[in-house]
Protein backbone atom coordinates (compact mmCIF):
# COMPACT_ATOMS: atom_id res chain seq x y z
CA UNK A 1 0.00 0.00 0.00
CA UNK A 2 1.62 3.52 -1.19
CA UNK A 3 1.50 6.00 1.48
CA UNK A 4 -1.09 8.47 0.72
CA UNK A 5 0.77 12.01 0.68
CA UNK A 6 -1.76 14.34 0.26
CA UNK A 7 -2.82 13.18 3.47
CA UNK A 8 0.45 13.16 4.62
CA UNK A 9 1.22 17.02 3.69
CA UNK A 10 -2.34 17.92 4.71
CA UNK A 11 -1.42 16.76 8.35
CA UNK A 12 1.65 18.55 8.41
CA UNK A 13 0.02 22.28 7.02
CA UNK A 14 -2.79 21.60 9.67
CA UNK A 15 -0.64 20.56 12.59
CA UNK A 16 -3.32 18.29 13.54
CA UNK A 17 -3.07 17.99 17.39
CA UNK A 18 -0.06 20.16 17.92
CA UNK A 19 -0.48 22.39 20.57
CA UNK A 20 0.68 23.15 24.26
CA UNK A 21 -2.26 22.24 26.82
CA UNK A 22 -3.61 24.26 29.28
CA UNK A 23 -4.49 22.23 32.38
CA UNK A 24 -3.00 18.99 31.23
CA UNK A 25 -3.06 15.88 33.55
CA UNK A 26 0.47 14.74 32.65
CA UNK A 27 3.28 16.27 30.18
CA UNK A 28 5.80 13.91 29.13
CA UNK A 29 8.86 14.09 26.88
CA UNK A 30 10.54 11.56 25.27
CA UNK A 31 13.71 11.43 22.79
CA UNK A 32 13.76 9.76 19.56
CA UNK A 33 17.08 7.53 19.93
CA UNK A 34 16.99 6.68 16.28
CA UNK A 35 17.22 10.40 15.17
CA UNK A 36 17.76 12.89 18.30
CA UNK A 37 14.69 14.73 17.95
CA UNK A 38 12.28 15.45 21.11
CA UNK A 39 8.44 15.19 21.50
CA UNK A 40 6.18 16.28 24.23
CA UNK A 41 2.90 14.76 24.97
CA UNK A 42 0.36 16.31 26.58
CA UNK A 43 -3.13 13.98 28.11
CA UNK A 44 -5.92 15.16 29.63
CA UNK A 45 -7.54 12.51 31.96
CA UNK A 46 -10.76 12.45 33.41
CA UNK A 47 -9.49 10.70 37.12
CA UNK A 48 -12.82 9.29 37.90
CA UNK A 49 -13.74 7.54 34.57
CA UNK A 50 -10.07 6.62 34.10
CA UNK A 51 -10.50 7.58 30.60
CA UNK A 52 -8.67 10.51 28.48
CA UNK A 53 -10.50 13.16 27.37
CA UNK A 54 -7.83 15.20 25.08
CA UNK A 55 -4.26 14.19 23.69
CA UNK A 56 -1.82 16.83 22.09
CA UNK A 57 1.67 16.93 21.08
CA UNK A 58 4.98 19.15 20.34
CA UNK A 59 8.11 17.73 18.68
CA UNK A 60 11.00 19.41 16.99
CA UNK A 61 11.36 16.27 14.17
CA UNK A 62 10.39 15.69 10.85
CA UNK A 63 7.45 14.92 8.84
CA UNK A 64 7.16 11.63 9.70
CA UNK A 65 7.70 12.47 13.67
CA UNK A 66 4.64 14.76 13.54
CA UNK A 67 2.12 12.28 11.60
CA UNK A 68 3.16 9.71 13.92
CA UNK A 69 2.04 11.52 16.95
CA UNK A 70 -1.17 12.95 15.04
CA UNK A 71 -1.93 9.53 14.56
CA UNK A 72 -1.12 8.96 18.25
CA UNK A 73 -2.57 11.58 19.85
CA UNK A 74 -6.06 10.92 17.57
CA UNK A 75 -6.03 7.29 18.29
CA UNK A 76 -5.41 7.53 22.31
CA UNK A 77 -8.69 10.05 22.61
CA UNK A 78 -11.02 9.15 24.01
CA UNK A 79 -9.68 5.71 25.01
CA UNK A 80 -10.25 4.40 28.53
CA UNK A 81 -6.33 3.83 30.39
CA UNK A 82 -6.27 0.33 30.25
CA UNK A 83 -7.36 0.76 26.18
CA UNK A 84 -4.54 3.20 25.77
CA UNK A 85 -2.20 0.88 27.37
CA UNK A 86 -2.79 -1.87 24.18
CA UNK A 87 -1.19 0.48 21.65
CA UNK A 88 0.95 -0.75 18.85
CA UNK A 89 2.32 0.42 15.83
CA UNK A 90 0.12 -1.72 13.99
CA UNK A 91 -2.90 -0.23 15.42
CA UNK A 92 -1.41 3.70 14.40
CA UNK A 93 -0.73 2.55 10.81
CA UNK A 94 -4.50 1.53 10.54
CA UNK A 95 -5.05 5.25 10.32
CA UNK A 96 -1.97 5.98 8.30
CA UNK A 97 0.17 3.49 5.93
CA UNK A 98 4.08 4.68 6.98
CA UNK A 99 6.34 3.61 4.23
CA UNK A 100 8.57 0.56 5.15
CA UNK A 101 11.45 2.70 5.67
CA UNK A 102 9.90 5.00 7.86
CA UNK A 103 7.60 2.29 10.53
CA UNK A 104 10.33 3.38 12.85
CA UNK A 105 8.14 6.71 13.60
CA UNK A 106 4.97 4.96 14.59
CA UNK A 107 7.19 2.74 16.88
CA UNK A 108 8.80 5.49 18.69
CA UNK A 109 5.20 7.40 18.85
CA UNK A 110 3.79 4.15 20.49
CA UNK A 111 6.97 4.15 23.23
CA UNK A 112 6.68 8.29 23.68
CA UNK A 113 2.76 7.60 24.72
CA UNK A 114 3.45 4.51 26.23
CA UNK A 115 6.26 6.91 28.39
CA UNK A 116 3.43 9.04 29.25
CA UNK A 117 1.09 6.53 30.36
CA UNK A 118 3.66 5.33 32.57
CA UNK A 119 4.67 9.48 33.99
CA UNK A 120 1.02 9.36 34.69
CA UNK A 121 0.77 6.31 36.85
CA UNK A 122 4.71 6.90 38.61
CA UNK A 123 4.00 10.77 39.07
CA UNK A 124 7.20 11.58 36.70
CA UNK A 125 6.23 13.68 34.17
CA UNK A 126 7.30 17.82 33.59
CA UNK A 127 6.71 19.04 37.39
CA UNK A 128 3.90 21.79 36.71
CA UNK A 129 6.34 24.28 38.16
CA UNK A 130 8.77 23.24 35.27
CA UNK A 131 5.88 23.43 32.48
CA UNK A 132 6.49 27.33 31.46
CA UNK A 133 4.26 28.40 28.11
CA UNK A 134 5.15 30.02 25.59
CA UNK A 135 3.44 32.87 26.21
CA UNK A 136 3.90 32.99 30.13
CA UNK A 137 7.64 33.40 28.99
CA UNK A 138 7.13 36.28 26.49
CA UNK A 139 4.81 38.14 29.14
CA UNK A 140 7.76 37.87 31.56
CA UNK A 141 10.34 38.98 28.77
CA UNK A 142 7.95 42.03 28.28
CA UNK A 143 7.23 42.88 31.87
CA UNK A 144 11.09 42.41 32.99
CA UNK A 145 12.96 43.36 29.86
CA UNK A 146 15.30 40.44 30.41
CA UNK A 147 14.85 36.59 30.41
CA UNK A 148 18.27 36.46 33.18
CA UNK A 149 18.58 33.29 35.67
CA UNK A 150 15.04 32.48 34.59
CA UNK A 151 13.88 28.98 35.17
CA UNK A 152 12.76 27.98 31.37
CA UNK A 153 13.19 24.18 31.15
CA UNK A 154 11.90 22.52 28.29
CA UNK A 155 9.89 25.86 26.84
CA UNK A 156 8.40 26.27 23.70
CA UNK A 157 9.84 29.49 21.90
CA UNK A 158 9.91 27.93 18.11
CA UNK A 159 10.33 30.97 15.52
CA UNK A 160 10.62 33.88 17.91
CA UNK A 161 12.83 37.03 17.36
CA UNK A 162 14.92 37.01 20.88
CA UNK A 163 17.43 39.04 19.28
CA UNK A 164 19.16 40.96 22.29
CA UNK A 165 17.52 39.01 24.79
CA UNK A 166 19.66 38.67 28.09
CA UNK A 167 19.16 34.76 28.77
CA UNK A 168 22.76 35.15 30.94
CA UNK A 169 22.13 32.08 33.53
CA UNK A 170 18.58 30.60 32.65
CA UNK A 171 17.78 27.49 32.58
CA UNK A 172 16.57 26.63 28.71
CA UNK A 173 17.55 23.01 29.23
CA UNK A 174 15.82 20.95 26.43
CA UNK A 175 13.60 24.21 25.51
CA UNK A 176 12.55 23.95 22.05
CA UNK A 177 14.29 26.96 20.67
CA UNK A 178 13.93 26.04 16.45
CA UNK A 179 13.87 28.47 13.89
CA UNK A 180 14.72 31.75 16.26
CA UNK A 181 16.88 34.80 15.81
CA UNK A 182 18.91 34.79 18.59
CA UNK A 183 21.34 37.90 16.89
CA UNK A 184 23.23 39.50 19.37
CA UNK A 185 22.10 37.80 22.56
CA UNK A 186 23.47 36.87 25.73
CA UNK A 187 23.49 33.18 26.29
CA UNK A 188 26.23 33.61 28.66
CA UNK A 189 26.30 30.75 31.55
CA UNK A 190 22.77 29.71 30.19
CA UNK A 191 22.19 26.13 30.53
CA UNK A 192 21.06 24.85 27.19
CA UNK A 193 21.57 20.63 27.29
CA UNK A 194 19.71 18.86 25.43
CA UNK A 195 18.28 21.91 23.26
CA UNK A 196 17.17 22.14 20.23
CA UNK A 197 18.67 25.48 18.41
CA UNK A 198 18.64 24.05 15.02
CA UNK A 199 18.28 26.86 12.02
CA UNK A 200 18.34 29.31 14.20
CA UNK A 201 20.43 33.08 13.58
CA UNK A 202 23.14 33.09 16.42
CA UNK A 203 24.92 35.74 15.00
CA UNK A 204 27.28 37.75 17.29
CA UNK A 205 25.46 36.04 20.79
CA UNK A 206 27.32 35.27 23.34
CA UNK A 207 27.31 31.69 24.18
CA UNK A 208 30.86 32.01 26.74
CA UNK A 209 30.60 29.49 29.79
CA UNK A 210 27.21 27.75 28.58
CA UNK A 211 26.50 24.14 28.95
CA UNK A 212 25.54 22.47 25.27
CA UNK A 213 25.95 19.74 26.07
CA UNK A 214 23.56 17.27 23.92
CA UNK A 215 22.44 20.64 22.03
CA UNK A 216 21.44 20.54 18.07
CA UNK A 217 23.16 23.37 16.34
CA UNK A 218 22.78 22.06 13.23
CA UNK A 219 21.72 24.79 10.13
CA UNK A 220 22.45 28.07 12.37
CA UNK A 221 24.47 31.01 11.53
CA UNK A 222 27.14 31.07 13.89
CA UNK A 223 28.66 34.37 12.77
CA UNK A 224 30.99 36.63 15.07
CA UNK A 225 29.02 34.32 18.35
CA UNK A 226 31.20 33.79 21.53
CA UNK A 227 31.90 30.14 22.54
CA UNK A 228 34.59 30.50 24.59
CA UNK A 229 34.40 27.55 27.71
CA UNK A 230 31.17 26.58 26.53
CA UNK A 231 30.81 23.14 27.39
CA UNK A 232 29.99 20.14 24.54
CA UNK A 233 30.00 16.41 24.72
CA UNK A 234 29.21 13.54 22.60
CA UNK A 235 25.49 14.54 21.74
CA UNK A 236 26.42 18.17 20.98
CA UNK A 237 25.81 19.13 16.98
CA UNK A 238 27.33 21.40 14.89
CA UNK A 239 27.28 21.57 11.29
CA UNK A 240 30.72 20.37 9.60
CA UNK A 241 31.92 24.00 8.34
CA UNK A 242 31.38 25.09 12.29
CA UNK A 243 33.81 21.93 14.17
CA UNK A 244 36.09 24.37 14.53
CA UNK A 245 34.31 26.09 17.46
CA UNK A 246 34.83 22.37 19.50
CA UNK A 247 38.07 23.88 19.71
CA UNK A 248 37.12 26.80 22.05
CA UNK A 249 34.99 24.86 23.84
CA UNK A 250 35.87 22.18 27.09
CA UNK A 251 34.70 18.87 26.48
CA UNK A 252 31.65 17.81 29.30
CA UNK A 253 33.47 14.35 29.80
CA UNK A 254 31.86 10.70 29.08
CA UNK A 255 30.25 10.57 32.65
CA UNK A 256 28.26 13.67 31.70
CA UNK A 257 24.40 12.53 30.19
CA UNK A 258 23.47 10.53 33.53
CA UNK A 259 21.35 7.58 33.51
CA UNK A 260 18.99 10.34 35.23
CA UNK A 261 18.61 12.27 32.16
CA UNK A 262 18.27 9.16 30.12
CA UNK A 263 15.30 8.15 32.02
CA UNK A 264 13.68 11.10 31.83
CA UNK A 265 13.65 11.75 28.46
CA UNK A 266 12.59 7.78 27.95
CA UNK A 267 16.03 6.65 26.78
CA UNK A 268 17.87 3.86 27.51
CA UNK A 269 20.95 4.16 29.43
CA UNK A 270 23.90 3.19 27.39
CA UNK A 271 25.52 0.06 27.43
CA UNK A 272 29.48 0.17 28.14
CA UNK A 273 31.49 1.50 25.70
CA UNK A 274 28.58 2.96 23.79
CA UNK A 275 29.84 6.48 24.69
CA UNK A 276 33.11 5.78 22.99
CA UNK A 277 31.62 4.58 19.65
CA UNK A 278 29.21 7.43 19.55
CA UNK A 279 31.05 10.17 19.73
CA UNK A 280 33.46 8.28 16.96
CA UNK A 281 30.41 8.59 15.39
CA UNK A 282 29.21 12.18 16.14
CA UNK A 283 32.80 13.25 14.74
CA UNK A 284 32.25 11.19 11.73
CA UNK A 285 28.34 12.57 11.52
CA UNK A 286 29.86 16.26 11.70
CA UNK A 287 33.16 15.72 9.58
CA UNK A 288 35.60 16.43 13.16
Amino acid sequence: MAMDFERFKKINDERLNYREMDGATVVSSYRNTGCGDGYRLYLKIDEDQKQITDASYTTTGCGFGLVSLAMATEWVKGKSLAEAGGVTAEKLEEMFEFPERRKNYPESAVEALQKALADYKNGTGIKPEEQISKAAALAKLKEQGHLRGEMLKQVILEGEDLSGVDFEGADLSHAYLISCNFTGANLKGARLRGAFMNNSDLTGADFRDADLRWAKLTGTDVTDAKFDGAFYDIGTRLDPRHTHLFGVMQKGGKDIYLESDAASLGLKAAAPGADAKQEQQNRTEVGA
